[in-house]
């Protein structure tokens, strides 16, 4: 009976130790193995599934460049508000985000101000279309939205531009320095 609790103890800690092994051989895979009993078979073969790492897609949202932007500007700026109705960006801003694989777009809570921030990440093949479609929102700004001398003032300075696959609307009187962190934040990550 001792010599058994020793093999048992001996086998488990083989079945430890090379579990062990093969996990660290796997790199970042996961080895999850399946062991479900069923009533028909009664219990399932012990079978390895692998599961891979996959990497996040963008380690920083246009939400999140956004939002540190906003924050770094919040005393200078005009209250904002993320703007996520479908109908909204389409209809009013004019924006197909269609063409985005990510976006943020924020834009003033008073009708007196004149502020806009549209982030929109996308790839090669439609960067052209989101270029004219930011510069078509941009133009509008200033030539239908811009009524006031503050307003005037933001619509004169806005600035469209892009930076690897993000492209950009920054309509204030901060425009450009606003550019510049975003920049930064978009480098950085």
């Amino acid at each position: 009976m001792r010599n058994t609790k020793k093999a048992a103890l001996i086998a488990a800690a083989a079945v430890f130790f090379s579990g062990c092994g093969n996990s660290a051989a796997a790199g970042n895979a996961d080895v999850v193995y399946n062991t479900a009993d069923t009533p028909e078979t009664g219990p399932a073969p012990e079978t390895a599934v692998t599961t891979e790492y996959v990497p996040q897609k963008y380690i920083i949202t246009c939400s999140e460049i956004a939002y540190k932007l906003l924050s770094e500007y919040k005393n200078e700026l005009p209250n904002t508000m993320e703007v996520t109705d479908d109908t909204m960006i389409a209809e009013v801003l004019r924006y197909d985000m269609e063409l985005a694989d990510d976006f943020s777009v924020y834009m003033q809570l008073i009708s007196a101000d004149l502020f806009e921030l549209t982030i929109i990440r996308t790839s090669d093949k439609n960067a052209e279309a989101v270029d004219d479609m930011l510069e078509a929102r941009r133009t509008y700004l200033r030539d239908q939205a811009a009524f006031y001398p503050e307003q005037v003032a933001a619509a004169d300075a806005a600035i469209v531009g892009s930076i690897d696959d993000v492209h950009y609307l920054i309509c204030s009187t901060k425009a450009e320095d606003m550019e510049k962190r975003l920049m930064y934040y978009v480098l950085r990550n």
